[in-house]
């Protein structure tokens, strides 16, 4: 029964991300204890043809496509498209974090063979040459002054350690999405939503209407973070209604903005890359 058990709790183990950004530093950790370790390995991929990348492709699809997103733009884990790794972008370097994982975040060693590990390097140095290529048209400068005032965003996100945190931090977005993901948040907010940022309206047996994401709940409360950036706790003994009708608190920017202010602005987020961005 241990020996089944410990066996099930590997499989669940290794369907985690695969490239997840890492903690902060520079600098590589040791492998997790027990992570499979590529020893005497090349600078260079050896597996780099056509067929090599469409089969990294698969892999990389099949088991990483849900954290860093199916073409590499990011989600759970960090985009991908920008040619940029927190852990070194060498060939090497990747096959290598790519095997023992991320010391410290969501990304778990892999059991996948020497091989199959070359052709997802390869497959996302095709993503990050891609991406890279791809520049934000409009000015950054123009899209911070969006994002102070006529976004407003500054009130529900913080940006090294400044604004409120009803939304997502958007300190190291610019590496996290890519410019088609953060394009979209701003014109359809909804369309991928963290859980965590959730919208609810709370009705109180007086009537009184409570508008936030939800923090926690069980079957005597409801916590919430209200659009004052206030956490509140509320007895469900006092609660004539819970709505979840509104998934996302963020307006629809395609009607607020202009197209010139929503690519500025795109721009600056885009920009935002954390105070470690050099050297990534």
């Amino acid at each position: 029964m241990k020996t089944l058990l410990g066996a099930a709790l590997s499989v669940v183990i290794l369907a985690g991300p695969l490239l997840a950004q890492g903690p902060p530093g520079g600098r590589r950790g040791p492998a997790a204890e027990g992570a499979p370790r590529a020893l005497a390995l090349p600078e260079k991929n050896p597996y780099e043809s056509p067929s090599d990348v469409e089969l990294g492709k698969q892999y990389f699809q099949a088991r990483c496509g849900l954290c860093h997103g199916k073409e590499g733009e990011g989600g759970r884990g960090v985009n991908l498209t920008t040619g940029q790794y927190r852990w070194g972008g060498s060939d090497r370097e990747l096959f290598l974090t790519i095997r023992n994982g991320i010391p410290g975040s969501d990304m778990p060693p892999s059991r996948f063979s020497e091989a199959e590990t070359w052709r997802i390097v390869a497959a996302v140095k095709r993503l990050g040459r891609a991406g890279a290529q791809e520049k934000a048209s409009g000015d950054a400068a123009a899209g911070k002054v969006v994002y102070d005032t006529k976004g407003g965003c500054v009130a529900c996100h913080l940006v090294n350690g400044q604004g409120g945190s009803l939304g997502p931090e958007l300190t190291r977005i610019g590496l996290q999405r890519s410019l088609k993901y953060l394009r979209e948040s701003l014109v359809n907010p909804a369309a991928d939503l963290p859980a965590a940022y959730r919208g609810v309206t709370v009705v109180t047996a007086s009537g009184e209407q409570v508008t936030g994401v939800r923090l926690n709940e069980d079957d005597y409360s409801i916590q919430i973070r209200d659009l004052r950036d206030n956490p509140r706790s509320i007895l469900k003994t006092n609660v004539k209604e819970i709505r979840r009708d509104r998934p996302s608190l963020m307006p629809s920017y395609g009607s607020i903005l202009t197209p010139s202010e929503i690519e500025n602005l795109v721009a600056y987020l885009s920009s935002l890359r954390g105070p470690l961005a050099e050297g990534c």
